[in-house]
C-alpha cells in the first residue's frame, strides 16, 4: 500500500509534464507551468477523499511526497529527510509528517527565493502548491496533534495507550 501512495502521487503530475511536454512539442500552447500543479493536488485530494471509502481516505503524506517527487525532487527529498530525523528520534509517525510539512513549505520558500538550497527550480505557482499541501496535510492530521498533547499517540515500539480519565 505505501509503495501505492507514493507512485499514485508521483505518476499524476509526471504524466502532466510529458502531456504538456508533448502539446509544446506539437506546436500548441505551453500549460506546464500549472497543469502538472493541479494535478498533483487533485491526487492528493483524491488520496484523501476517495469515493471508495466513503471520501474518508488518508492523510495525504505519502501521496504528497510522490507528487513534489515528481515537481520539486531535491526538496521533496530533503523534507523526507526531515520525516526520517523526526520519525527516528521521536518514535512517532505523526511527529514526522507534520516536520517533514513544515519543512516543504519552508524548502518551498528558500528554493522561491533561490537561495543555495534546495537547488530546485521553484517558481510561484509550485510554492504556492506547496504551501498550500503542507497546511492541508498538517490540517488532516488533527487528531494526531490532539493525542500527542494528550499522551496518547502511540508511538513506535510502544503498547496501545489509553485516553487519561
Amino acid at each position: 500500500m505505501v509503495f501505492l501512495d507514493l507512485l499514485k502521487g508521483f505518476f499524476g503530475p509526471w504524466i502532466a509534464i510529458k502531456l504538456c511536454e508533448m502539446q509544446v512539442a506539437a506546436g500548441g500552447a505551453d500549460y506546464s507551468h500549472w497543469v502538472p500543479l493541479v494535478a498533483g493536488i487533485l491526487v492528493i485530494l483524491g488520496h484523501s477523499f476517495t469515493c471508495f471509502a466513503g471520501f474518508r481516505g488518508g492523510k495525504g503524506v505519502l501521496a504528497a511526497l510522490g507528487v513534489f517527487l515528481a515537481l520539486c525532487p531535491i526538496t521533496a527529498l530533503s523534507a523526507f529527510g526531515v520525516w526520517i530525523v523526526l520519525t527516528a528520534s521521536t518514535k512517532y509517525v505523526s511527529v514526522g509528517s507534520i516536520g517533514a510539512c513544515v519543512a516543504l513549505g519552508v524548502f518551498a520558500v528558500m528554493g522561491y527565493l533561490k537561495l543555495p538550497f534546495p537547488p530546485d527550480d521553484i517558481n510561484l505557482g509550485l510554492m504556492i502548491t506547496c504551501l498550500l499541501v503542507a497546511v492541508f496535510v498538517i490540517v488532516k492530521h488533527k487528531s494526531n496533534i490532539k493525542r500527542l498533547l494528550n499522551g496518547t499517540e502511540n508511538g513506535f515500539g510502544s503498547k496501545r495507550k489509553t485516553p487519561k480519565a
